[in-house]
């Protein structure tokens, strides 16, 4: 598990399967973090990379006081996570 550092905070982030795969991002619903995905991860990474992170406010993300809007939220689905291909 790594942190990734954006204007918006450092949002927690993990980063599985193979390098040459598809990317599949994978973002947590409200109130609940990244963990919500391991029932499906064993099945999902064996064709996808994915990428899946705590949503700003939850988990290991930044919680700050805001704003919040779909713009910001928006903001964190930044491509250059996919493209590292390391884990923070």
């Amino acid at each position: 598990m790594g942190q990734v550092e954006t204007a918006l905070g450092s949002f927690r982030v993990e980063i599985e399967g193979p390098a040459d795969a598809p990317v599949l991002m994978l973002s947590n619903s409200l109130g609940t973090n990244l963990h919500m995905w391991d029932p499906q991860m064993p099945e999902l990474t064996r064709r996808f990379r994915t990428v899946r992170y705590d949503t700003r406010g939850h988990g290991g993300s930044v919680a700050d006081a805001g704003p919040y809007s779909i713009r910001a939220s928006a903001a964190t689905r930044s491509p250059s996570w996919m493209r590292s291909g390391s884990n923070g």
